[in-house]
């Protein structure tokens, strides 16, 4: 079979038909819908509250596990809250020890979880208490 032969056999194939307008626009559609529905979801549980609190160092369960934007080492330390929480949190240095108070934020959320974090600019100011 010559190549002009194979290039009449190939011209001769039916062409690819396209979907109709109807099933392009139902499916670009759902696309919209899906992500607007995404993009609600995390409207749903809105922050409610945010209070500043101390937390009881635990332990220092690891040094150097991360570095911060400013290139320093962080150690993963496990803090006891108020609340009877027990939660990890990475801090730069200076690295507390363990009976150390550190400044904790909670933000509380419409659905009860609650989410702690260091207050960052308590802890570069004061360090532990």
């Amino acid at each position: 079979m010559s190549d002009a032969d194979k290039l009449a056999y190939l011209d001769s194939l039916p062409s690819k038909r396209r979907p109709p307008k109807r099933v392009v626009v139902a499916i670009a559609g759902a696309v919209v819908v899906v992500a607007v529905l995404a993009v609600l979801s995390t409207f749903r549980n809105p922050v409610v509250g945010r209070a500043n609190m101390l937390g009881l160092c635990l332990e220092v369960k690891a040094e150097n596990v991360a570095r911060d934007e400013k290139g320093a080492a962080l150690a993963r330390v496990l803090v006891a809250t108020p609340d009877s929480t027990e939660v990890e949190v990475l801090l730069p240095p200076p690295l507390p020890r363990p009976g150390d108070f550190l400044p904790l934020v909670v933000d509380s959320y419409k659905k009860g979880n609650k989410d702690y974090a260091v207050d960052a600019a308590r802890w570069a100011a004061e360090g532990p208490l």
